[in-house]
């Protein structure tokens, strides 16, 4: 059976884009992560040692975000996977980041980067 643990929308605020104010002020993004690991420990004797701790996880990206000056969205993803990747042993992680509001005229939507990595 298959089991990972998604954490849905952390927000993000960052300072990351081509354009320099992007870059001076930040802006929000969105981040879904999901994170594979050997959680039958955990499982069998409900014990929190035995998981992830997301919210030491959602504390470190949050601390990073505030640390972060990039032009690019992949770039930034890159960052994010090697900072759970070295924060936490785990098998697979997959994130979705989102710029939520990019300063693109006559476009409203939202821009994402998929990304994963798997340790052997």
């Amino acid at each position: 059976m298959e089991t990972f643990l998604k954490i849905e929308d952390i927000k993000l605020w960052a300072k990351v884009g081509v354009l320099e104010e992007e870059r001076r002020f930040g802006q929000l993004f969105s981040l879904d992560v999901f994170l594979w690991a050997d959680f039958d420990k955990c499982t069998q004797r409900d014990d929190i040692k035995n998981t992830v701790d997301y919210s030491k996880l959602i504390e470190i990206l949050k601390f990073h975000a505030k640390k972060i000056y990039c032009f690019t969205i992949e770039k930034y993803s890159n960052e994010i996977l090697e900072t759970i990747n070295n924060a936490f042993k785990l098998n697979k992680i997959k994130i979705i980041l989102t710029k939520c509001n990019p300063p693109i005229k006559g476009f409203d939507g939202k821009v994402s980067i998929v990304r994963v990595i798997e340790n052997s």
